[in-house]
């Protein structure tokens, strides 16, 4: 991963986890997804389930990327997400036209993205082990329709 000029200028609780990343391991999402829908009614579950599984794709790529005001967020081929490096929320539209309040911010050696709909959030918390150069993506969804919320995290190489 190639330091930027600009980024030796930032503090260093500004420096969150940056630069491209291969997916090294993933737990079985559908299952986890079906484990805490588990304990909701019959009319309900399904539909949790087929929004949960459509808003919870396991990324084969991720590229983290900060310029002097915002971070960008890349994932697989997707169009680049755009945040302002302060944190405040941004309208973005997903592919399949949904729209969500989106945010980013660094929080100590963590970069910490929020997605924002009516009917819930989802936190994506990117941290980059220093002995192993392994990023792990800790994914928590959660939703006042929800039993209780959806954690799972998934783990990053660093792209050659």
């Amino acid at each position: 991963m190639k330091a930027l000029p600009f980024l030796l200028a930032l503090p260093l609780a500004a420096q969150a986890p940056l630069g491209h990343w291969t997916l090294a391991s993933a737990p079985d999402v559908p299952a986890v997804i079906e484990a805490a829908t588990a304990p909701m009614n019959f009319v309900t579950r399904p539909i949790a389930r087929a929004r949960l599984r459509k808003t919870n794709p396991v990324y084969q790529a991720i590229r983290l990327e900060r310029t002097p005001g915002e971070f960008v967020i890349t994932y697989d081929v997707r169009a680049p997400q755009r945040m302002p490096a302060n944190g405040a929320a941004v309208p973005w539209k997903r592919e399949d036209g949904d729209v969500f309040q989106i945010s980013a911010r660094a929080e100590k050696d963590d970069l910490v993205q929020t997605y924002k709909a009516e009917d819930g959030e989802r936190t994506n918390v990117f941290h980059v082990d220093p002995a192993s150069r392994m990023l792990t993506l800790t994914v928590t969804v959660s939703s006042p329709k929800l039993p209780r919320p959806v954690t799972y995290a998934i783990t990053y190489k660093a792209a050659p």
